[in-house]
């Protein structure tokens, strides 16, 4: 398994992006996991995303609202989302499947699931019913690759990582996917 990389972006300091490659023997893939409290504009990661080469899987909480993926209102962040969604290389996996869930026990989908189009025939998407006492549903994707996979688990000691990404990310003036990518690899 590879280092992970956490995009920084000064545009919006409330976006966080963290993105692994993971490897093995027989197969690389890369998991990108999104946290934007409060919605984000796809034009400002538009590039990273555009530049992932493996196999990829997109998680987060996207806090965008469309109907398209179950919302009832959509907001220009999400139009423009969509947009770049349906001119892209990435599926949405959700259903209308409530993702969030209140308080007062009204539903919505912020929670969305991405993969890359290569991906899309060797995987399915569901929402468990478990919040785990949170107010997400966790979003459950199987993949027929991993099903055979030798599993066991391994500890992550991420403070080191984390510390070492953000002393790199420091030292270079313009973090492109290509040059993180190649740094991290020789780490």
């Amino acid at each position: 398994m590879s280092g992970g990389v956490i995009f920084e972006n000064s545009q919006d300091p409330n976006l966080e992006i963290l993105a692994i490659e993971i490897r093995s023997h027989t197969f690389t893939f890369t998991i990108v996991n999104i946290y934007a409290p409060h919605g984000f504009d796809i034009n400002q990661v538009q590039k990273i995303f555009s530049n992932l080469k493996t196999p990829t899987f997109i998680f987060g909480d996207f806090n965008l609202h469309h109907p398209f993926w179950g919302g009832k209102t959509s907001t220009p962040k999400s139009e423009e989302f969509l947009d770049w969604l349906n001119e892209s290389h990435f599926s949405i996996l959700n259903t209308s499947t409530p993702t969030h869930i209140t308080h007062n026990f009204t539903s919505s989908v912020i929670d969305l699931t991405l993969c890359s189009a290569a991906l899309l025939n060797e995987v399915y998407c569901y929402v468990s019913d478990c919040t785990f006492e949170r107010d997400h549903l966790p979003i459950v994707v199987p993949w027929s690759k991993l099903t055979n996979a030798s599993k066991y688990l391994k500890t992550i000691y991420w403070n080191p990582i984390l510390r070492d990404s953000n002393t790199f990310l420091q030292s270079i003036a313009d973090p492109t996917v290509e040059i993180v990518t190649e740094k991290f690899r020789t780490l």
